[in-house]
């Protein structure tokens, strides 16, 4: 089982995305955990996961992110302003599973 964090200021917006993005994976049978977590949370959860999504709101700490963690550059990134805002967790979820298989 793949597993997905989502981060922002306070976990919060996330958690929206989050759970269409668990809708979609449940639906379709794909085997991935999601969890949403303020950023401040990262560190102790980086290790253990498969991607990193940073909500678009926090997407200027991308290379403060990538700073701190290189070794974990190819599973980091921002999720795109238009997805996050209309919570396509479709198309989001499609997009990192694809990132995953192709830096795996």
């Amino acid at each position: 089982m793949r597993k997905i964090v989502l981060v922002c200021e306070n976990g919060a917006s996330t958690g929206m995305v989050m759970k269409r993005m668990q809708k979609y994976a449940d639906d379709n049978k794909i085997s991935v955990k999601i969890e949403a977590h303020p950023y401040a949370e990262l560190g102790e959860l980086i290790a253990d996961a498969d991607y990193v999504l940073l909500g678009p709101q926090i997407g200027y700490k991308k290379d403060e992110t990538l700073q701190k963690y290189p070794e974990l550059a190819k599973k980091i990134d921002v999720i795109r302003p238009m997805d996050f805002g209309m919570l396509n967790g479709e198309k989001i979820l499609k997009e990192t599973i694809a990132s995953i298989e192709k830096n795996a």
